[in-house]
Order: structure tokens, then sequence, then C-alpha cells
């Protein structure tokens, strides 16, 4: 109800109720004693501290919405026994005829002899031992070299700087499209019975990376995968083209004897064999391209993973990038692998890594097979 004056007399005019049209003119005489307007009941009802305060409605602050409870993440697979040393079989007894190989890419031979000659100095603390030196602590019989990065008129001058024992035989396929590029290389302690190079592809062959050593029980092809590169550049050239004409080389060659396949394909073939899958599916080595073609044109053409079929579970890596410590956190990826054709699977006594060798990005690693 709401009142004013109008010629002495005061006029109430009653709006609550919808009853606009009816106005009482009391006389003054008859005046009720004058009282504060009274808020029609809907804003009497209003909370007390909006009105007696003063606020504006409208600047009058809001209650805070509750904050939003994050959904729980779902629990990480749990992962699978860190590998080490402790897990290998137990060596062959002696005598037992067996081929012990290793495999390691250096990231250039040059540079890793640069930095055993610093170990030797005492300028670097790093255990990064003579490739000799390594090959007689694993007792190996082959050592497989990738990424050597050099021209054919290096070699002379680094078999000097190797000081190999003599009898022990250098096979190089240096890449002759760029220098100071690719490259791979075997050394033996005795000459193989062949030696060929390259897959029997110009368009393959230019970079140097397959080198093949033919031994009386089997062919060792030693490779250096191409990179898919930075944006996934040469991806299609990987998985359409090199990768299946690398696996029509190996199955022409396994019409005369089994084979034995190692060097750095450059691919993480599983989840459990690099350290943070999710983020890293559209990383050259980890795309689902690479990874489907591996097990096509590889594993699906009858060769084995030796390292993954002793231990289907352990998380082991063979590469770490420089940056972030990755090596010392363990941040890594499994691109380096010995596989074998099937005939050879019962064969297999043990594969490994040695991940406290230093001098590169990747670890050496080993395989010894029974005869």
């Amino acid at each position: 109800m709401r009142s004013w004056l109008r010629g002495g007399r005061t006029c109430w005019w009653q709006d609550v109720f919808g009853c606009r049209s009816l106005v009482a003119h009391v006389p003054p005489l008859a005046m009720a004693p004058k009282r504060k307007a009274v808020a029609p009941p809907e804003q009497a009802a209003e909370p007390a501290a909006a009105t007696t305060a003063g606020i504006d409605k409208k600047t009058a602050a809001k209650p805070k919405a509750a904050k939003r409870v994050a959904k729980p993440k779902a629990p990480k697979p749990p992962l699978g026994p860190a590998w080490d040393a402790s897990m290998r079989p137990p060596p062959l007894p002696d005598g037992t005829p067996a081929s012990h190989i290793l495999s390691w890419n250096v990231a250039g031979l040059r540079a890793l002899l640069k930095k055993v000659k610093e170990v030797e100095a005492g300028t670097r603390n790093e255990n990064i031992p003579t490739l000799v030196a390594l090959a007689e602590a694993e007792q190996a019989d082959v050592l497989c070299l990738q990424e050597i990065k050099l021209q054919e008129d290096h070699c002379v001058e680094v078999l000097k700087e190797l000081n190999l024992p003599e009898g022990w035989h250098v096979s190089w396929n240096c890449s002759r499209d760029k220098k100071g590029y690719s490259g791979t290389a075997i050394v033996s302690r005795q000459a193989p019975l062949s030696v060929s190079c390259g897959i029997g592809a110009e368009e393959h062959d230019g970079e140097g990376r397959v080198i093949t050593a033919e031994f009386s029980a089997f062919y060792l092809v030693n490779c250096y995968t191409p990179n898919s590169g930075e944006g996934l550049k040469r991806l299609g050239y990987r998985v359409e083209k090199w990768d299946k004409d690398f696996s029509a080389y190996l199955k022409r060659l396994e019409q005369h004897k089994p084979v034995v396949v190692t060097g750095d394909l450059n691919v993480a073939p599983a989840e459990i064999d690099i350290h943070s899958p999710k983020t890293n599916l559209k990383s050259a080595g980890f795309t689902p391209q690479e990874r489907a073609s591996f097990a096509a044109n590889l594993l699906g053409q009858g060769f084995v993973d030796c390292f993954r079929t002793q231990y289907p579970e352990a998380v082991a890596y063979t590469y770490w990038g420089y940056r972030f410590n990755a090596r010392g956190n363990n941040k890594g990826w499994r691109l380096d692998h010995f596989l074998v054709s099937q005939q050879l699977h019962s064969s297999l006594h043990d594969c490994y890594h040695l991940p406290a060798i230093m001098g590169s990005d990747h670890c050496p690693l080993g395989l010894v097979l029974k005869h």
C-alpha cells in the first residue's frame, strides 16, 4: 500500500492485490497517525540482510558455485619388472658350441673412439670400453655397429685406431648419398664366408644401412632402419617401401639359410617398449603405422623378437635421449633388436642389454645362440 498527499488529503492506493481503482480520501481529522510506508508483502518477505543493508539486488554477491570435483583418473596398468642382468640365464657350460653376437648403434664411430681416448686420459669419467675390451668381456664372436657415420676414406685410419687383434676382420658399408651419415659395419674374430652390402635395391642402398655376413649356420644381417624423421616426413617411404623391401630381402636369404637380424630397427614395437606411450603416438619410432609394419613385415613373416620372447613382461630400453637426464631417469625406448628365423628360435639361449655401457645414446645388446 502506498500513500501520498493530494489537496490536503491523504490518498491510499493499494496495489498489492490488484485493486488499483480503489482509492479512499480520508478527512484530515480522521487521518490515522502518520506511519512509515510498509513494504508490500512480497518485498517484506525478502531477507532482511539485503534490505536493511541497502544492498542493491543487482550488486549483491552471488553465492559461489560449488567446485567441480575432478573425476578420478583411471589407474595406469601396472608395468612389468625392470629388466636387469640378474634375470639372465646362467652361462652355457664351458665348451658348449655357441655364437655370441653384440650389436650397438655407436652414434658416430670416430666420436666414440674420441670418448674412449678421453676416458683413458682421465678427462672423462664414464664407462666406455674399447670395442675389443667389450667383445672380450662378452666373449663375442661378432660385433655389429650401426650409425658409424664414416666415409670410405676414413676406414683405414679408423681401423688403425680400433687396434684389433691379429686375424680379426672388419666389413664396412658407408653412406654414399650423404657424408657423415648412417653406415654399418661388422667386426668379427674370423672372416665371414661372404659379405654383401645393401638389399639389392638402388632406391635403398645409397645410405649404407644394411650389411650382411654369411657364417656357416646363418646369415647375419646388420641393419640401421631409416628413421621416419622430424614431422614424419619419411614415414610413407619407411612403411610403404623400405619395410616391405627389407622383409622381402630377408625372405630371399631364408631360402638358403636361417637369418639373424640385428641393429637399430627404429621402432618400439609395443607400449611396454617405451616410457611414455600415450604422448608418443605421433613420434617417429612409435606411430601406429610403424608398429603395424614391424608386426606385419617381420614378426608376421616368422621372425622372432628374441628379447621380448625371453622376457615377455620386463621393462627395458636401449635408447635414451640426451635431454632431461633421460638415461638417469630411465625414460627410454627399446629400438634395438635381435630377430631370428623361426628355425633358430630353439637355439636361443640369451638375449640381453648392457645399459651400463656409455658412449652413445644407445646401449649395446647381445645374443647367445647354441649350435
